[in-house]
Parts: structure tokens; sequence; C-alpha cells
């Protein structure tokens, strides 16, 4: 009965692999490659032949191509006769499916059209975007400059906060009004109108933590908070915060040398951000962009049954 389970985990990971490997040939060759069964016959698909069948031919090299595209513990699997064979003979039926396709006319179907053309725009914008992935260099100098202007930033210090997020500055100012009339208030307002919905059912609480655990705008104005202390309306890339500590408890400042490779890190994603953003904010300003406001305010966004993920965005610190 073992040896059965066994056989049976081993084929279903077999079969998943096998699965995997021909969608990787379907989604990874190009359309030059995928146009025709015969098709991939120039100097970096040659090779031995290693397969005919009607219409076509497949050669070594078009199958060490694949191959490579796949990740090292699949590559490995592969190594076995059995599981090579399977593999290539994947590659052949990809071949004989997609001429099916075109004979039933799914190759001029309008909705995969949209697709590939919306993973075109998509690949494009991500190979525009790399120009821009390359950090500044952060000198010691700078480096040095940041760790004695925020020292209080780099200690053993510990808080206990709580915060109120919301997306824009007008309703944080609101609410920061109200925190200031009536702060013990405040974790009826979290739970109330916080977009932070896992600390918002908390009345915003945080719990404690000490540095670098937040992104800088947030713990700057945290950590400069004492107990039953409110911040003004804070500004981070997740929008709008009021925070509150509750308890705090000093300790001493880290050695420099303890946290200079931090702090070239943190500046280096801070230059690399505002980078990016001032070409955003140029790209924008030469475009003359223009919202109407009115007509945003009208547009629905569509229920949670219908939801369409959201294209290209540049990647983002976790957020508090």
């Amino acid at each position: 009965m073992a040896l059965r389970r066994m056989r049976s985990n081993r084929d279903r990971w077999r079969a998943a692999l096998l699965v995997a490997a021909l969608a990787v040939v379907g989604c990874k060759r190009t359309p030059e490659e995928t146009s025709s069964p015969a098709a991939g016959t120039g100097p970096a698909a040659g090779g031995e032949v290693v397969a005919t069948y009607q219409g076509g031919q497949l050669t070594s090299g078009q199958v060490s191509q694949e191959l490579e595209r796949l990740p090292a513990p699949s590559r490995a699997y592969l190594a076995a006769p059995d599981r090579k064979r399977q593999f290539v003979e994947n590659m052949v039926m990809n071949d004989l499916l997609l001429a099916e396709g075109k004979k039933a006319g799914l190759d001029r179907d309008p909705d995969i059209d949209r697709q590939v053309a919306d993973l075109r725009k998509r690949l494009v914008v991500q190979r525009v975007m790399r120009q821009y992935q390359t950090p500044p260099t952060i000198s010691d100098e700078q480096v040095r400059a940041y760790y004695d202007q925020n020292v209080a930033l780099y200690s053993t210090t510990q808080i206990r906060a709580s915060h109120i997020l919301v997306k824009d500055e007008d309703t944080a100012k609101q609410i920061l009004a109200e925190v200031k009339a009536t702060p013990e208030k405040f974790a009826d307002l979290a739970r109330e109108k916080s977009t932070d919905s896992s600390t918002a059912r908390k009345g915003g609480d945080l719990g404690t933590f000490g540095q670098g655990r937040m992104v800088p705008e947030f713990e700057r104005a945290a950590f400069s908070l004492h107990p039953g202390e409110v911040s003004d309306v804070v500004k981070t890339q997740y929008g709008y915060h009021i925070i509150m500590v509750s308890e705090r408890k000093d300790g001493e400042p880290k050695p420099f040398d303890q946290v200079k490779e931090q702090i070239r890190a943190t500046l280096r994603n801070q230059g690399l951000q505002q980078r990016v953003q001032e070409h955003f904010d140029a790209l924008k300003k030469e475009a003359s962009l223009k919202i109407n406001e009115d007509a945003l305010a009208r547009l629905a966004v569509p229920g949670p049954g219908a939801v369409t993920p959201p294209t290209t965005q540049p990647a983002k610190p976790a957020a508090p």
C-alpha cells in the first residue's frame, strides 16, 4: 500500500511537471517559432532532428532552447530518458494543438488578440522601467550625514503606536481635527475610517516595534512622539496617516558602524524612488495630463466578482 501511494504521488508530480513544461512551451515560444509546426530552422534552433511529424520536425536546438527556460530543478527532473521523451512529445503536441486551433479560427479570436496586446504592452513597460532600476551611488559622507541628522531613528528605542490611514489629505486633516478634539476616540475613529483593514479592527493598533519596521517617513514621525501625543498628518506612499503613541521605552543609539549599510540601503531606495517619481511627473507634464474629476467621481469600480488585477506597478516596501 505504501509503495502504491509513493507511485501515486510520483505520478501526480510527473503529470504536474509535464503540464507545467507544456505551459512553458506554449507561453514562452515566440510568435515566429509557433507560427507553423515546422518553424524554428534557424541556426539557434538547429542540430539533429529529434522528432518528425506531419508538416514539421523538431530539432535538438529547439528542445534545448525550451529546456533552458525551465527552472533548474525541472531540468534535473527531465534528465531521465522517459521524462525527456515526454517533454519532446509535449512540444510536438503543442504545435499540433496550435494547428488545430488555427483550423478552428481561434488564432483570430478577438479576446486572444486583446490578451496578446495587453501582454505586449506590459512587457514593453517592464523593459522601459529597467533603465530606471539602477540605484544611485551613496557616499560614506552622505551616510554619515544622514546618521548624524537622524540618530533617534537608529536606537534600541521601542514604541507602541496606533495609526489611522486614509487616501487623501483633506480627509486626514478632518480626522486629525476630530482626534485632537477628543483623543480618547482615536480607536473608534480608526475602526470607522482607517483604510488599513488589518489594524482598523484593532483600533489602529500596530503593536510594539523598534526601528526599521516601518517606512522612513512614518518612523520619523512616530519615534518623535511621546506617550499620549498625536502626530500631524504624515504622508507616505500608502496614503496619509495620523499616528498616536501610547507607550515608549527609550534605548541607546546604535553605533554608526552597526547601521551604516542599513542607512546606505535606505538612501539608495529613496534616491531610486525619487528618480522614478521625477520621471513619471515629467512624462505627465509633457503629455499635458488632465483628469476630469467629475467624470472620475462618476466612474464605477466593478464589484468583487469582476475584479481585474491592476497592471504594472513600481515595487513598494512593506506597509506599516
